[in-house]
């Protein structure tokens, strides 16, 4: 039994030596208005616990993470029984209030959401910790530089009041520091200006009366590294394949805006280092198998002996590389090899391709089309499941669903390659929506209509099938215009439509007479080749012509008797249409282009009362420009008719230019051939130019610079540049998503007047597109 218990003594001697000490006591010390229970709740150390020199040093992290402290020290000492550990600590003040003073730009709202994005919180009733204050500090500073606003300054400001600490968070935005110049040491001699250099920066550009519509003047810390980047590949572009681009420096000085403000501006200064201009020396083409080398070679269009260009190798690479997605090859690479010979100053290059394997597209699949019919979207699209997966027809896909105007594709699909066979690629597009039906009850005014009260309600999405269906009411001091139309997009399931309109209006043309009319029409339409189609449409019309203005009166009594003559009269016409139309948007256009030609028949064998051949060709452009943020438009447009048979072709066949549609600062139907009176009488042809530039500022409001050009010609005479009318001016453009289309308010300066009263200024009001 003895030796038992001897036994088990050895054992507790021998495990307690293991153990180490204990904790016999932990006091706390310094603490007001944190308990002692607080404190220990974060610590892992406890009292009869194992005393542990590395798990205090877990404990001081604990409390001071907790940011009740401003100091904490741990202390030990040996006990009777263990160790006593002190823990001593002074504690943070209490924040009092937190008072912000910020301007305009940064606001309270604006700092304290960007402190919880980073998990800080500064709140009053909240311990105050100095090291948090300076991180606050300068997060404030860095959201004053996103912004632009270098020279400002956040300060935060603390008053004590016993336990307490006001805080004052003081924000001086202070002017956006402006770049006035960039220079480049060591560019001089080279043969590079270095104005080709600042056009490599696009984010931090040299101030000037353009700044206001980009604000890319304001010095962009964050944007420096890409524009140094952008330097060195217009270096690159000149053959200095070599380049090195060193660190800016910064200067300040005052100097005048383009405003006619004085306020300190920025010089950056960029060294550079071109060293040897290269020219291009052998091109090589390896690991090609599906195109031909010398398809290739000459794709790339860079010629031996050539100034090395850098940034057009890499667009004609890209170009290659569409040509291989275009057949299906999408995961195609291409790794360009360059040998420099500095000595001979020759660059020689290999194209080193790895084609893989042709890709076929496997499900199609549609996400966000709720209303609109799977089918509906699948049958306009280029790509069929099971074919070669074209990335070029892809494209064309993105822009036929934009051109329908029922959903839209706002970023490229989701490619998921199939594990077990990479060849077989589904598709999944996220499309969204448009407005799909529209209910109008609006009053408006416009060139051509005046005032007027519009109830009407139109889709083109009718019960998510594609189809087109409106019926309008309109009703103005100008106009009454009633109509009913549909239109069937897919006939047995055909790419060819088929539509029927049913109209009734009545017109006033100023200085000209009154037109009544009621009838139908009937299209059809056929899609033979993506973009290319053909149309054919039949009109009939009732028309009668009253209160015809005395200033058309002619001496020649059978000429004015038919030609503007008060009655009724009937047409009959027939007109195709050949068409090609990449335009990708019908009432925001970006980008695509459009050929257009019409010929109208009335008459004849159709029967009516008048006898006449209508041609017009019209071309569309739209540019975008500045990382498709910017666009330019362009349109021309000629438009002919000449008459057969015994009757005089009427005036309100004729043509007449001028308002929103044509030439847009003039008003409507006044631009023309005159007789003897003064009266406008119309052209047997007409031609005019459009052209605008597009900066959008807000999704709802656009600003647009625009000239115009054209007129009318009477029969016999000739077109003309030297005879024809303009006008140049400015155009604000409002989206208003009732009407989901633009309204535009028209600043026009026309250089030739129809009458000497005439102002050279004008101002219109106009609702829809320029043109498309």
């Amino acid at each position: 039994m003895k030796k038992l218990l001897l036994g088990i003594m050895v054992v507790l001697a021998i495990n307690l030596f293991l153990m180490g000490d204990s904790i016999e006591k932990i006091i706390v010390e310094g603490n007001k208005k944190v308990s002692k229970d607080t404190i220990l709740f974060y610590i892992k150390s406890a009292e009869n616990g194992l005393y542990s020199t590395s798990m205090l040093r877990e404990d001081f992290k604990a409390l001071w993470n907790t940011g009740f402290f401003e100091n904490i020290s741990i202390e030990a000492e040996n006990g009777t029984s263990g160790k006593i550990v002190k823990i001593i600590v002074k504690e943070n003040l209490l924040i009092k209030s937190v008072t912000y003073k910020t301007g305009k730009k940064i606001k309270e709202s604006d700092i304290v959401e960007k402190l919880q994005a980073n998990n800080i919180t500064l709140l009053a009733f909240s311990y105050y910790n100095p090291a948090k204050i300076k991180r606050v500090e300068k997060i404030i500073k860095d959201m004053l530089l996103e912004k632009g606003y270098n020279q400002g300054k956040a300060n935060i400001i603390t008053k004590e009041d016993k336990d307490q600490v006001e805080i004052t968070v003081q924000v001086s935005q202070g002017p956006k520091t402006r770049i006035a110049n960039v220079v480049f040491p060591g560019l001089k001699g080279t043969g590079v200006s270095p104005k080709f250099l600042r056009w490599g920066m696009k984010n931090n550009k040299v101030h000037n009366i353009l700044s206001i519509f980009s604000s890319k003047d304001v010095y962009n810390k964050e944007k420096m590294t890409e524009d140094l980047e952008g330097i060195k590949l217009r270096l690159q572009q000149k053959g200095f394949l070599e380049a090195k681009v060193g660190t800016p420096s910064f200067s300040m000085y005052p100097k005048y805006t383009a405003f006619g403000q004085l306020q300190p501006m920025m010089e950056i200064s960029i060294p550079v280092e071109v060293g040897p201009k290269y020219k291009i020396g052998d091109l090589k083409v390896e690991g090609n198998k599906i195109l031909k080398t010398t398809f290739l070679i000459n794709t790339l269009k860079m010629k031996k002996g050539k100034t090395y260009n850098m940034k057009k190798r890499n667009k004609q690479i890209e170009e290659i590389l569409k040509i291989y997605r275009s057949l299906g090859y999408i995961y195609c690479n291409v790794a360009p090899l360059d040998d420099l010979d500095p000595v001979n100053k020759v660059a020689d290059l290999t194209l080193r391709f790895t084609e893989g394997e042709v890709a076929y597209l496997g499900k199609l699949e549609f996400k966000g089309n709720t209303f609109t019919k799977d089918h509906v979207i699948r049958r306009e699209w280029f790509l069929c499941e099971g074919e070669r997966l074209n990335m070029s027809a892809l494209e064309d896909c993105i822009t036929r669903m934009k051109q329908l105007g029922l959903v839209t594709i706002e970023k490229m699909p989701e490619f998921k390659p199939d594990p077990k066979n990479p060849q077989k690629v589904d598709i999944l597009a996220e499309v969204r929506e448009l407005n799909r039906q529209q209910i109008n009850f609006n009053v408006g005014y416009s060139g051509y209509d005046g005032w007027f009260l519009t109830l009407g309600y139109s889709t083109q999405n009718f019960m998510g099938m594609g189809e087109t269906f409106s019926v309008n009411f309109q009703n103005g001091t100008r106009t009454k215009n009633y109509s009913l139309s549909f239109s069937e997009p897919y006939v047995f399931n055909l790419p060819a439509s088929l539509g029927l309109t049913v109209h009734k209006s009545k017109l006033e043309y100023p200085y000209l007479y009154t037109r009544k009319s009621d009838g139908f029409g009937l299209s059809t339409s056929f899609r033979f080749w993506r973009y290319y189609g053909i149309s054919l449409g039949y009109d009939f019309e009732n028309i009668e012509i009253s209160d015809v203005y005395e200033g058309l009166d002619l001496e020649d009594s059978y000429y004015y008797s038919y030609y503007y003559s008060e009655g009724k009269r009937k047409i009959s016409s027939l007109s195709p249409t050949l068409y090609y139309s990449t335009v990708d948007s019908p009432i925001f256009p970006t980008s695509g282009t459009k050929y257009l030609l019409t010929y109208g028949y009335s008459g004849g064998f159709l029967g009516g009362d008048i006898d006449m051949h209508k041609l017009k060709v019209q071309f569309v452009k739209f540019i975008p420009i500045w990382k498709r943020k910017h666009t330019i438009g362009i349109q021309a447009v000629y438009q002919g008719l000449k008459g057969f048979g015994k009757n005089e072709i009427p005036i309100y066949e004729k043509y007449f230019l001028g308002g929103e549609q044509s030439i847009r600062g003039y008003d409507i139907y006044r631009i023309g051939p005159r007789n003897a009176s003064g009266g406008v009488i119309g052209g047997t042809k007409a031609f005019f130019l459009n052209f605008e530039y597009q900066v959008p500022i807000t999704p709802q409001f656009s600003l647009v610079a625009y000239y115009d050009m054209g007129n009318s010609y009477a029969k016999g005479v000739p077109i003309s540049l030297n005879n024809f009318y303009s006008s140049t001016g400015l155009e604000l453009k409002v989206f208003i998503p009732m009407l989901n289309v633009p309204f535009r308010l028209i600043f026009a300066y026309n250089s030739r007047l129809l009458f000497s009263t005439d102002s050279h200024f004008a101002f219109r009001f106009a609702v829809g597109p320029s043109f498309n």
